[in-house]
Order: C-alpha cells, then sequence, then structure tokens
C-alpha cells in the first residue's frame, strides 16, 4: 500500500471510503451563507432604524412644541397627540402601537417645561418582497420651554 492510499488521497481515491472530495467547498458555500446573510439583513436594516429613531425624534419634538405653544394644556395634549398620529401616519406606521406621553398641564405656567415621550413600535427587519421579522419599540423624548414672556389667555 503506498503513501497515497494510506492517506486516502490522490487518484486512487474510492467514493465512500473516507476519501472527501470537494467537501470543503461546499462546507465554504454553508458557512459563508449562514454568516454573510444574517450581516447583509443587519447592514440593509440599519439605515431603516436610524431613520425611525430620527423620526421618532421628529414626532416628540413636534408634540412638545405643539403643547408649549397652545394657548390651554388641552389644547395642547390634542394638538399633540395629532402631530405624532400625522408624523407616523405619513412613514406608513400604525398608530395603534403608539403610546404617547405628554405632561402638559403639570407645568402650564410661562418658564415651565414641557415633557412630550413618544414610545412606537416599528419591525425590526424588514425585507422588501417577504415582509418583517420582529418588533422594536422606539421612544423618545424632549422638552420645550414655555415662553417666559408670553401672554397668559
Amino acid at each position: 500500500m503506498n503513501r497515497a492510499e494510506r492517506l486516502r488521497t490522490g487518484p486512487r481515491c474510492k467514493q465512500g471510503a473516507g476519501c472527501e472530495k470537494g467537501a470543503g467547498a461546499i462546507d465554504l458555500v454553508m458557512v459563508s451563507a449562514f454568516l454573510l446573510i444574517p450581516t447583509a439583513m443587519m447592514l440593509l436594516g440599519f439605515p431603516l432604524m436610524m431613520e425611525y429613531k430620527s423620526m421618532g425624534d421628529a414626532a416628540a419634538r413636534e408634540a412638545a412644541r405643539a403643547c408649549a405653544t397652545a394657548s390651554d394644556p388641552n389644547t395642547g395634549q390634542s394638538r399633540a397627540e395629532a402631530v405624532v398620529r400625522s408624523i407616523l401616519n405619513g412613514r406608513g406606521l400604525s398608530p395603534e402601537g403608539t403610546k404617547l406621553k405628554i405632561e402638559c398641564s403639570t407645568a402650564w405656567r410661562p418658564g415651565e417645561v414641557v415633557t412630550a415621550r413618544v414610545s412606537f413600535q416599528v419591525p425590526a427587519v424588514s425585507v422588501v418582497g417577504f415582509g418583517s421579522l420582529g418588533t422594536v419599540t422606539i421612544e423618545q423624548t424632549y422638552r420645550e420651554q414655555i415662553e417666559n414672556y408670553r401672554s397668559a389667555p
């Protein structure tokens, strides 16, 4: 028995006798698929997640501003809710999963601070043509000061 037969390599290697021709190529394809596909999905979803965070920041900022510039706390609350719903609907997100907490009535005097907290759910991974997987909750907070020299109604 020569060295090639003992090591089961070379031209005399018979199929089924411990010869693994081409197994490395198959392993390479399988491992790269299991590593590259999730990594690509994560990288493709990153810009969309940043867009959602930016949208949440804008919604909280505009809600606090709408509340701080209103003539009374009840009007401010309703205006802030309408602004947040409008921003989220403009992006195509469902307003049912949105939680809006605005603290208007606790500090309704000139110079006080109004806080708006917006929380909504977005898809964790969204693949065009396949749908989305899971959800992530995005929560943004913004504070706005009521003008010191505004006239009281």
